[in-house]
Formats: structure tokens, sequence, C-alpha cells
């Protein structure tokens, strides 16, 4: 048996041994200790490898990331190929790689490229870095293509000289560029879209080159806080070491708001900034190749790895109750969407499911008859007006119908909008 089946044999083990703490047999401390020489032996022969210098892992931004957002173990984990839930991804790639071929294969149909992604994915599944992943669900994959397709029909993909989708990159521990697989590899990533362009610029009266990242995001919540994260700033580093553009413009394109986000570099003025960004994943590198100690709490909720963690595992049996509730935060986080599905048209089942529930709703004609009731009791439109409490919501429906564009309409709800701060239930995720 190898190392992962092995792993998660004693994991699930170690589950039923305290789901039947007391009873005959029952051990979970000695299963505990039997896991922890496992990973010990493992982290050890990983050390062992490192040290005789035939490989060290090349890391990503997301796993540099993992190791902030979540636990110093995730990263561990990772280092020893543990298998972990992809599943949350699944949309998310088949957007990608639709948007990606449409990108490299302008004349084909985008719809007769979008079934050729769904088709290959949801049976064969996809290798990413070299590591298999599972066929998607057919829904999930189904909804990615329309992502992708409702994109390139109002930002029609570009192709072209200077346009490279899914770039590689790839630089050993000296920031020296090396092949992608290179085992002398430290630092790996691929960008979405990269677009190289010479441009003339009337001040100078000269031509200066232009980079464009652009990173495709499924989710809602993707917004402008997104262009000064880390793994933005890995983008303009890579960027800025291969090509050696004057002006780096790196943008967030939202597939579900359909909007774009963009912020400007200028690689003269921030070359400083930009060394200190390399320099930054540097320490992050050095950092990832010490012994990484376990810190479980609130960055297991949407751990990838949590279901494969004993130190999960075992915080969720805590006796302390904020630790439990994080556990059970993970718990839910990570079964919900699948449960959602199974029940969609169907009865609840343990009163699990949907259920109708009642809501006041304004009627197509509230409007109408308030003005009525108001004007017949003399009251007059600016009394009314005065009366009305806006919500922030209605301010922004106004907002969109006065101005000609997004800019505008940011620029009026900063005048008319105030941040507040109030108190929010709840498990803040890591910074």
């Amino acid at each position: 048996m190898n190392f992962y089946d092995e792993l998660e044999r004693m994991t699930a083990e170690l589950r039923d041994a305290r789901q039947n703490a007391g009873w005959e047999g029952a051990n979970p401390a000695r299963i505990e200790k039997r896991i922890r020489a496992l990973l010990e032996t493992k982290q050890q022969e990983m050390e062992i490898t490192n040290k005789g210098g035939r490989t060290r892992p090349a890391y990503h931004p997301t796993t540099i990331r993992m190791h902030s957002n979540h636990c110093p173990h995730a990263v561990r984990l990772w280092k020893m190929n543990t298998p972990y839930d992809r599943s949350i991804f699944h949309t998310g790639v088949i957007a990608h790689a639709v948007l990606e071929r449409i990108g490299y294969d302008p004349d084909t149909p985008p719809r007769d490229i979008a079934d050729q992604v769904i088709e290959q994915y949801c049976s064969q599944g996809r290798s990413y870095d070299g590591n298999p992943e599972p066929p998607s669900p057919i829904p999930d994959a189904i909804e990615g293509a329309n992502l992708a397709l409702r994109w390139h029909e109002r930002f029609p993909v570009p192709n072209g000289e200077g346009i490279n989708h899914e770039e590689h990159f790839a630089f050993d521990e000296e920031w020296n560029e090396v092949p992608y697989h290179s085992p002398d590899a430290r630092f790996r990533t691929m960008l979405d879209v990269v677009e190289i362009t010479e441009e003339y610029d009337e001040a100078t009266d000269g031509m200066f080159t232009k980079a464009v990242i652009r990173d495709y995001k499924s989710s809602w919540v993707a917004n402008a806080k997104e262009l000064d994260t880390f793994q933005r700033r890995c983008q303009a580093v890579v960027v800025w070491l291969r090509y050696k553009p004057d002006i780096i413009i790196l943008e967030i394109a939202n597939l579900r708001m359909r909007c774009h986000f963009r912020k400007e570099v200028n690689t003269h003025f921030e070359e400083d900034t930009l060394e200190q960004w390399r320099d930054d994943i540097s320490t992050a590198i050095r950092t990832l190749d010490r012994p990484l100690k376990p810190n479980p709490g609130r960055g297991c909720v949407r751990c990838p790895y949590a279901q494969r963690c004993t130190h999960f595992d075992k915080m969720s049996r805590d006796g302390d109750v904020i630790r439990q509730y994080i556990a059970a935060k993970e718990t839910v986080a990570r079964l919900e969407p699948d449960v959602r599905k199974a029940m969609k048209d169907k009865e609840p089942v343990e009163g699990v499911g949907y259920h109708e529930k009642e809501r006041k709703r304004t009627t197509p004609d509230a409007k109408r008859i308030l003005l009525e009731e108001w004007t017949a009791r003399d009251g007059t439109v600016e009394q009314l007006y005065a009366a009305l409490e806006i919500s922030t919501a209605a301010a922004t429906k106004i907002a969109k119908s006065i101005t000609d564009s997004r800019q505008d309409r940011d620029e009026l709800m900063e005048r008319i909008t105030k941040p507040e701060i109030y108190a929010s239930f709840g498990i803040k995720r890591k910074e």
C-alpha cells in the first residue's frame, strides 16, 4: 500500500475510533501516534532527497497563499502530493479551458469548442502540473462553459501575435528563467492571458512596451481588491522578468459580473517595488522549505486538505467549543454545495432541503398607491421624498440608470455612501 492510501486508511480508522471512544479496542491515541510516525517518515524521506540535491519543490502562488489562508501543515501535505478535494474548482477550470481554446482556435465556433471541452473534461478529466484530476460533473462543466461563452460574447477573446493563453513561467532560486518542468525550478506559475504590445507615446514621441496580465475569475466576489494580492504581485514579477515591459496592466476579469478591474504599474517608477515583490517571493520559498508546524484553527474552513488532516480531525473533537465550531463550519462549507444539488426538486429529508417560506414584497403599483394616498392627505412630493429611506441597493440601481460608465457610477456612489462598522457574527477568514 502506498503512502497516500495508507494515510487515508489510517485517517478513516482514527475517525471511527473517536466516534466509538470508550468501546473495547478503540484507541485513538495509538492511531494518532502511528499517523505521526508515517508523516515523519515521509518528511524525512523528502528532506534526505532535498539535501541530496536531486529535487526540491517548485512553489506556486497558490501554494504560498495556502500557508497564510489555511495552515502551514496544508503546505506540508501538498509537498507530500497528498490528494485533495478540487471539486470547488470544476466550474472555473472548464471556463478557463474554453476561453483558452477559443483564443488559440478563433476559426472554430465557440459553442463547438465548449462542447468539446465538456466532453473531454467530463469523461477523461485533466492533468494539472502533471497531476491527474478526476472528471468534472456535467452540471458544473455546463455552467463553466456558459460563463466562458457569455464572457466571449461581450468581450471577444483576443488572439494573434503577442497574445499568449495559459502562459507558463518558471524560475530557479537565483531568478534565472528555466523550463517549466525543470528540476531546478523553485517558482512556477501559469497566467491566463498575457498580451504584449508596442504602443506610441505622444509625450515622448517614442514607442513603449505594454504588458496586460488578465486573470479570469469565476467568483462573484472577485473585485478591485484582488489587484493588490500576493498572487497579483507574483504575476507582475514574472512578466516583468521575462518581457521587461515599460507598463504592466494587472487585470481581473470577473466572468460572472462580466466586468474588468485594472491597475497600472509603471516598471520604471516602481522598479524598487517589483524588486521587493520578487524578494518577498524568495522569502516565502525559503520559509516553506523549513519544517512547518501545524496551526489548526479558522484557516481550516475551506481548506482542501481538511478531510485528510489529522489535526483538523482532532480539532473537531476538541473540548474547546470555539474550535469545535470552526471544524463544524468547515464540514458544512464542504458538504452544502453537494447537498443543495442533491435536494433540488426533492422533498426535504430529515428536515434538510428546500422549504417554502413567506415574505412580503411590494406590488408593482405600490409606488403609485403610496403617492396617491400621500397627496390625498395634502402631502407634497418633496415631503414624501424626505420621508423615504433609500437603501444602498436602490441608490446603486438609480446610479446605474443615470451614469454612462462604471467609473462614473463608482464616483457617484462614493459621494452618496459612507462605510459603516457593524458587528457580524461568524468566522473571519485569514487575510
